[in-house]
């Protein structure tokens, strides 16, 4: 069974065909293709086409690109920290009052240059060059510049604030990433669940055409043997309302077909206006029903690949590392400078200078205790957060496992439905073929379609299945689309 359905030629060819990395057709068929009105183009997509796409344009994978893309961004900042840095500073022209013997006023104006670099270790390295005109008979313009390196004492180079924070940017990026890959997955079995509705939504609207068609006949037949004096009143009422109930359920089955088609085509980023025609692969026949079975590793492999007990693990690291650097700022704060000084003004004396610097809060209002106390509450927090997580995964698997135990009942109750639905064809048959007819032609179609429909229903429930089996495999870490395909008719 292939779909097939029109797309405006002018809006998506190119597009599309980058995105399935087909290449540019060729100029004469683009040529064909701009003639849309003449003769529509037929693009042929398989499963995995559909998927190319929906992994381009589906909403769920577009919004977690866009969060992966801002978080790699904000971890770039992040990084920057540690990134030397370079500044140019004007100041002036300004004025300056020089007494003395002899006073003046003179118009002094300078330039600098400013340079940072923050090592990973914790160390900083920073240098300043300042020009400007000198004073004095002379008139020498006065240039000093100064380098130093500042080391802290008695703290971790993990437990720099600005370490603690690229630190949190990675974990951020591995869990974008994580959920980029659950969007894609998920994005996939949508696509199959959409395409799967839509192939019984244009099962039920042949059988519906099929039905009018017959009520229609039947209504022809009873006119005509009204005008014989054959029938009665109450059987023209009865070939009315069944061609009323044929149209109402045509007009149903359209509306769920158009439904199910625009639901595809937004999921692949297409257009439903007419002009290119579209035949998908169909997947009528993936009917395979991949049993599992539950043991204690399935669970472990859940809470491995859940992106929120990664998030909640990657909040716990960060909470005990926020609260070991809290604990080593809350003591003695001891660094060591080193610096040396150009000639500059008043005829300085170049030279190097080294220092030793401690200092203590001997007071600070209980800022640092209470700094302390929100550090650790915080750290429980995360640690109750990843249990909680922990203990939803557990849940969820469990009730993944009797979702899927009955849906597998749901497909036996279906596949009963329709033996009894072959079962009442195959006896309407026979009866048509006795010597003397005790069933009509009518009633061998009507059981015909009987049977149509309940092989429908049997195929929406094992493709239940398969969305519970799809939803489970993608919180183990990945899913085998062939194994679907395993009862294939």
């Amino acid at each position: 069974m292939n779909l097939r359905f029109r797309l405006p030629a002018a809006i998506g060819l190119a597009a599309l065909f980058a995105a399935l990395g087909w290449g540019v057709p060729s100029a004469r068929a683009n040529e064909a293709a701009s003639l849309g009105d003449v003769a529509p183009r037929t693009v042929y997509l398989t499963v995995e086409d559909a998927w190319r796409l929906a992994e381009t344009h589906h909403p769920k994978v577009r919004a977690a690109q866009r969060e992966l893309e801002a978080r790699e961004r904000e971890l770039a900042q992040r990084q920057a920290s540690f990134s030397p840095t370079l500044t140019l500073r004007v100041i002036g022209p300004g004025l300056r009052l020089e007494t003395g013997e002899e006073q003046a006023v003179s118009v002094s104006p300078s330039v600098g240059v400013n340079g940072g670099w923050k090592l990973p270790a914790g160390a900083s390295v920073n240098a300043n060059v300042s020009a400007r005109p000198g004073t004095g008979a002379s008139g020498s313009q006065e240039v000093s510049g100064t380098v130093t390196l500042s080391v802290p004492l008695r703290r971790t180079a993990a437990l720099d604030p600005d370490a603690l924070a690229v630190r949190q940017a990675e974990g951020a990026v591995e869990a974008a990433r994580r959920r980029l890959v659950l969007a894609q997955q998920e994005a996939r079995a949508e696509v199959l669940a959409a395409l799967q509705a839509l192939e019984a939504a244009a099962a039920r609207l042949r059988l519906a055409e099929e039905a009018l068609a017959a009520a229609q006949t039947a209504r022809r037949v009873v006119d005509e043997r009204l005008a014989a004096g054959a029938a009665n009143r109450a059987e023209e009422l009865e070939a009315d309302l069944e061609l009323l109930r044929a149209e109402q359920e045509l007009a149903v089955a359209r509306r769920s077909f158009e439904a199910r088609r625009g639901q595809l085509l937004k999921l692949l980023g297409l257009s439903s206006v007419d002009g290119v025609e579209y035949e998908f692969e169909s997947v009528w026949t993936w009917t395979g029903m991949p049993a599992v079975a539950w043991d204690g590793d399935m669970v472990a492999r859940a809470i491995e690949y859940s992106v929120a007990v990664f998030e909640s693990r990657q909040a716990v690291d960060n909470a005990r590392l926020e609260l070991a650097s809290q604990r080593e700022r809350s003591g003695w704060e001891a660094s060591i400078n080193a610096g040396y000084a150009t000639q500059g003004q008043q005829d300085a004396q170049p030279g190097w200078s080294v220092t030793l610097q401690f200092s203590y809060p001997l007071a600070d209002g209980g800022q640092r205790r209470l700094a302390l106390e929100g550090r650790e509450a915080a750290f429980a927090a995360a640690q109750e957060a990843l249990a909680t997580a922990v203990a939803q995964v557990q849940e969820e698997m469990e009730e993944l496992m009797f979702q899927l135990e009955d849906a597998r009942r749901q497909v036996e109750m279906a596949a009963l439905e329709r033996q009894r639905a072959e079962l009442e064809w195959t006896v309407a048959q026979r009866r048509m073929e006795l010597p003397v007819p005790a069933a009509t032609p009518e009633a061998v179609a009507s059981a015909w379609r009987t049977l149509q429909r309940a092989d429908i229903a049997w195929r929406e429930a094992v493709w239940a299945y398969q969305s519970q089996w799809i939803n489970l495999q993608i919180r183990l870490g990945g899913v085998d689309w062939d194994a679907l395909k395993a009862g294939g008719e």
